[in-house]
């Protein structure tokens, strides 16, 4: 066992937002700005990916530490930890968050196919007696419950807080390890990742890319304008600007532009 007073907080309990920097900020403990940027991308991956799967992911587990551990020490345990896992057939993307407790935490979404006692079974297995370190799971099947992924990473999402609607749902959730601690934010047991995350990211950046060249020509954000005003506001105008952004060149969208560009009031 270890006691809390003997292990340095590994926690920031004032993060900065925001520093000056010529770079986009990407760091998961140099600032709020980074962490989010970081938080977005492995967000996105996850989302990704589990298209990639053509399924939802299997089960979400959270595995709580009861004790203040020395970050090497806690290191050292959840490695031994995803070992025994993948030695067990267990797939899975882990996410690991400090408390305000100075105590670390586990969420993990699991894409291998084990039904609730066998994924229950392997945890028990691979986790130390509960004399030697204390600690509790819980275990959840997913379903289709994409946000998910956004309280996994914490990643900045418009949703409600004591009754309203904020912009950063879990900005009071939202913890940053010190930098220097040496602990990784996230990791995977056994191959989670269909495509490297790398990939992932870089046909997002790709398709953005696309859109923004797309939605440059003033002529399809009138298309974009118009279509919305036709379905009576029916989809967002930003989804409808995406999507005639993302097909600007295709014959159909372009076809469409030229036959509406005959009426005067189209002409931009």
């Amino acid at each position: 066992m270890y006691g809390s007073k003997s292990v340095p907080e590994i926690f920031q309990r004032k993060p900065e937002f925001s520093k000056p920097s010529q770079f986009k900020l990407k760091s998961w403990t140099d600032t709020i700005a980074g962490y989010q940027h970081e938080a977005k991308k492995l967000t996105t991956c996850i989302l990704k990916n589990r298209k990639l799967l053509g399924r939802p992911y299997r089960w979400f587990v959270t595995i709580y530490i009861w004790d203040v551990m020395p970050p090497k020490d806690a290191a050292a345990l959840w490695t031994k930890v995803c070992r025994n896992l993948r030695r067990q057939g267990i797939v899975a993307l882990w996410v690991r968050e400090p408390t305000k407790k100075n105590k670390v935490h586990y969420h993990l979404l699991v894409s291998s196919q084990q039904t609730e006692q066998q994924l229950l079974a392997a945890i028990e297995a691979a986790m130390p007696s509960r004399k030697a370190v204390g600690w509790h799971k819980s275990v959840d099947p997913v379903d289709d419950r994409w946000w998910l992924a956004f309280y996994i990473t914490k990643a900045k999402i418009q949703g409600r807080y004591k009754g309203n609607v904020v912009p950063d749902k879990y900005f009071t959730k939202r913890l940053l390890f010190k930098p220097g601690t040496n602990l990784k934010k996230h990791g995977t047991i056994g191959k989670f990742w269909l495509k490297s995350t790398k990939a992932i990211w870089k046909e997002v950046q790709d398709k953005e890319k696309k859109i923004a060249e797309g939605l440059a020509d003033e002529r399809v954000r009138k298309l974009a304008k118009h279509v919305h005003e036709l379905i009576n506001g029916y989809y967002p105008l930003k989804t409808i600007e995406r999507n005639f952004g993302y097909s600007a060149e295709s014959p159909a969208v372009q076809d469409w532009i030229a036959a509406l560009e005959a009426e005067e009031s189209f002409t931009p």
